[in-house]
């Protein structure tokens, strides 16, 4: 096992403007749930509420800057002051990598495009408006406005988006393609993911209720993570005390369906594995595992399979009670909720839950747990059948 230092992270959403007030949001069941008024342009708006972010943020968004954008740079500006390292010196030394999930991000822009055309008025053919078009823009954006001049790449594989893009900075670091690589995911609430799980019969006009007997349906919400991964060589150069590791990634799709996850979690348990061998930990060495944890009849169900599976007896903790579900930024968000709590020592509550479901064979903590345990496990599904899993290690990580 190779673990690899997170020199810092940053994060925001419903529960929080920082990692760290979104740690005490987890905490607190504190959270920003309200219907998304003019922010969607649907016919549901006023029946089906979210977790918004919060409103002096997005009105910091610069003209022209998606509201994703703005919220990725924004947990990356986070991320680069807890680490202690100037994004342009780092630049200027090293070769730095910028990987971006999001499942609205990268084609938002084409939503626009579409409604110019259709109003017969497209825009000119200049080619800073064409860059909003490409599937890369969300990490080219955010690696010009950083200066960085290594790889960049945007990973697009729905609501696993956040957790493939941590895993895939991983390899690059222990590829040596990159002595450090910014990483995490971002979304914004808008009409396409609204209106898509609202049509899907998926959304619930209640709050959340992850793994609960009477759950029934998700909440959309908005965010972003942020990672700044490095080499040991590059930690010490600049003097960075890690905040945390990221010990080992796997993911896995099983191509079951388009939108519905595998009951039996063929994927998710491969993903699960894979993460596990490449840290060289078995379960009874996890603290906890912060799960996707949806709320929906099928990922709940799914999810408890593998979990039943693979990680009998080891706690788990749903964090979209606080979070709501921030899409492409999930596990991004959460793999910073993960490693704050390991730092903290303590699971937060899963809020939302209330009574087991015996047919599920999960019921999540309920109250502020303490750990001693120095590493969890983070996993995300998502549709098209992608699953994907960290394994993440403690500040104080020394295995």
């Amino acid at each position: 096992m190779t673990k690899t230092p997170v020199a810092g992270f940053g994060c925001l959403c419903a529960c929080g403007t920082s990692a760290e007030t979104c740690f005490e949001g987890a905490l607190t069941g504190r959270a920003r749930f309200d219907l998304p008024g003019a922010r969607v342009n649907s016919a549901y708006a006023t029946s089906y509420p979210v977790f918004l972010a919060a409103d002096e943020i997005a009105k910091a968004c610069p003209a022209g800057e998606s509201l994703s954008l703005h919220y990725f740079l924004t947990a990356a500006d986070e991320a680069f002051f807890h680490a202690g390292v100037f994004p342009a010196e780092l630049a200027a030394k090293k070769r730095v990598g910028v990987i971006v999930g999001t499942s609205v991000d990268a084609s938002f822009h084409c939503f626009d495009l579409y409604k110019n055309n259709r109003a017969g008025t497209p825009r000119p053919g200049d080619p800073q408006e064409l860059a909003h078009y490409f599937a890369s823009s969300p990490a080219l954006a955010a690696s010009r406005h950083y200066g960085f001049k290594g790889p960049f790449q945007t990973v697009v594989t729905a609501c696993a988006s956040g957790t493939d893009a941590v895993g895939l900075a991983r390899s690059w670091i222990l590829s040596g393609l990159c002595d450090a690589v910014l990483c995490g995911g971002t979304d914004e609430i808008n009409l396409i993911p609204y209106d898509g799980f609202t049509r899907l019969l998926i959304a619930t006009k209640d709050r959340c209720r992850p793994f609960d007997k009477n759950r029934n349906g998700i909440n959309i919400g908005e965010g972003a993570g942020a990672l700044l991964l490095m080499n040991e060589e590059t930690a010490r150069e600049f003097s960075v005390r890690p905040k945390g590791y990221v010990l080992g990634y796997g993911n896995a799709c099983d191509a079951y369906h388009p939108t519905a996850p595998d009951p039996d979690a063929k994927g998710l348990k491969k993903a699960i594995s894979f993460a596990l061998k490449d840290a060289g930990l078995a379960a009874q060495d996890l603290a906890f595992v912060n799960a996707h944890g949806t709320a929906s009849q099928a990922n709940d169900a799914a999810e408890a399979a593998a979990f039943n599976s693979l990680l009998k007896g080891i706690p788990v903790w749903g964090s979209k009670g606080v979070t709501g579900h921030t899409l492409g930024a999930a596990g991004a968000v959460e793999a910073v909720l993960t490693l704050t709590a390991l730092n903290n020592k303590i699971i937060p509550p899963t809020f939302g839950f209330q009574e087991a479901d015996e047919n599920v064979g999960v019921a999540p903590v309920q109250t502020k747990t303490p750990l001693t345990k120095r590493a969890a496990l983070s996993d995300s599904l998502a549709f098209g059948g992608c699953n994907a899993a960290l394994v993440l290690g403690a500040e104080d990580y020394d295995g």
